[in-house]
């Protein structure tokens, strides 16, 4: 939810603030190079501290860099600061965000695999993919509430409509601290430590680690193009207002994490296959989907469009983390975790960049350069199926 928050705000503020489409998603970009970076280290110190103890500094540095933010975009939008170190302090913010909460995905991941069984690693992934995306749902009712409530009523005086954009990340942050309470006071922690001469089998980053990895990185990729675009097609293409833009995005995202949300507590936990054959499984939807969306001549279509695209993340995330699962003991989850949300990282890196270089070539390039990606896709998912590479992910 607090990172759903961040993807509807950061480019209506960055607009705001006189930022071009390419700087806005070069900063997206730069803050989860951090993810990128950071995350593979959170996931082994959970396997040494404790997935709670990695937890609470994911959800400590969340909230601490979520008031930062905020405080340097308030005086940025009040002109306190040159662009220079406008751009300076926000990406400090961001990065600090990353960095810290990077430690947030490994340490839930590797709980979830603590406490299911391998046959059940899909359906546990497929729940936890779930709760991230009723929090991908909330975060954009939250934005569209806000925005609503400033366009149409006098709950919020008029000259707090140009900070609107930065509730949401304060009340956010709010949150994030009664979720940190909960974690403290009341989360068991799920890692149990084995005894030093048991057997391990561990985590390597080896050629079949590496194949799902790069899989994961484009799938990744893509959805962070379509995600870091989105609310520029809109405004741009159905000539929206900021506040409309914020309430239409809000439904988008909305309609795309419903429809995940289906296919995680419906088709992913009741059909008992090799996890990356579910990887296979979404590439259809990810393809229709986005012509679906790039064809779109009014705002319904598009909400279609993101909608089945949402049912190809509802399939292949939980495939392709559950396929890195499997392939570590239990002492390693926080590893392995840790290590499959490099592809997240490092596709939330390219994808924005990309995403608006693109863009701002032709509105209609991101969109048409995520068919090829997951015709690749597909093909390397059908490859470690069919091979040796698929005997541990079944």
């Amino acid at each position: 939810m607090g990172q759903s928050v961040y993807w509807q705000t950061m480019p209506l503020i960055g607009r705001e603030l006189g930022f071009s489409v390419k700087l806005i998603t070069s900063l997206v970009s730069f803050s989860a190079l951090m993810f990128l970076i950071f995350t593979p280290y959170w996931g082994k110190l959970s396997d040494r501290k404790g997935r709670k103890f990695v937890l609470i500094i994911g959800l400590v540095g969340y909230i601490a860099s979520t008031f930062l933010f905020c405080w340097v975009a308030y005086l940025g939008l009040i002109g306190y600061f040159t662009f220079t170190t406008l751009i300076f302090l926000m990406l400090l913010a961001r990065v600090i965000n990353s960095a810290l909460g990077a430690g947030m995905r490994p340490a839930t991941g590797a709980t979830v695999a603590d406490v299911t069984t391998e046959e059940n690693r899909s359906a546990g992934m497929g729940q936890f993919g779930a709760a991230n995306n009723v929090g991908t749902i909330l975060g954009p009712v939250l934005v569209s509430f806000i925005a609503f409530l400033l366009a149409n009523t006098a709950i919020f005086p008029t000259a707090w409509a140009p900070y609107g954009r930065l509730m949401p990340l304060l009340l956010m942050s709010f949150l994030m601290m009664l979720a940190l309470f909960f974690v403290y006071f009341y989360l068991p922690e799920s890692f149990v430590r084995q005894e030093k001469n048991s057997p391990q089998q561990g985590f390597n980053f080896d050629k079949k680690n590496l194949m799902l990895i790069s899989t994961g990185v484009l799938i990744f990729s893509s959805f962070a193009i379509i995600q870091s675009i989105t609310a520029f097609y809109l405004q741009d293409t159905f000539s929206l207002s900021i506040l409309v833009t914020q309430q239409s995005l809000g439904i988008a995202l909305g309609f795309m994490a419903l429809t995940s949300i289906v296919a995680q507590l419906t088709i992913v936990q009741k059909i008992k296959i090799q996890p990356i054959r579910l990887v296979q499984w979404s590439t259809p939807f990810f393809i229709i989907g986005t012509l679906v969306a790039v064809s779109a001549d009014n705002f319904i279509i598009y909400v279609f469009g993101m909608s089945i695209i949402g049912l190809g993340m509802g399939l292949g995330t939980p495939g392709y983390t559950a396929a890195a699962s499997l392939n570590a003991d239990s002492e390693s989850q926080g590893a392995a975790v840790g290590l499959a949300m490099v592809a997240p990282g490092l596709g939330f890196s390219i994808g924005p960049l990309l995403g608006g270089f693109l863009y701002e070539a032709s509105p209609v390039l991101p969109f048409l350069i995520i068919l090829p990606i997951f015709a690749l896709v597909f093909l390397i998912a059908s490859y470690i199926s069919k091979s040796k590479l698929a005997e541990k992910t079944l």
